[in-house]
């Protein structure tokens, strides 16, 4: 696991703690990335799986 992995593990459990919910929706969790700081920076890609992480693959 890389640091930021484990800063959104963190970020995701004390969301849950603080607002009591064990099960956080999707709007929630999106909310959460962006209060972190992560913008989109590219078009909207077709995702491919990799070992442990999704890459965007661009549209030709």
């Amino acid at each position: 696991m890389n640091e930021e992995q484990l800063d959104f593990i963190k970020a995701m459990d004390e969301y849950k703690r603080v607002n009591d919910r064990p099960f956080p929706t999707w709007t929630e969790v999106l909310d959460l990335i962006l209060y972190l700081g992560y913008r989109r920076v590219a078009p909207v890609g077709e995702f491919k799986l990799r070992k442990g992480r999704q890459t965007a693959v661009s549209e030709k």
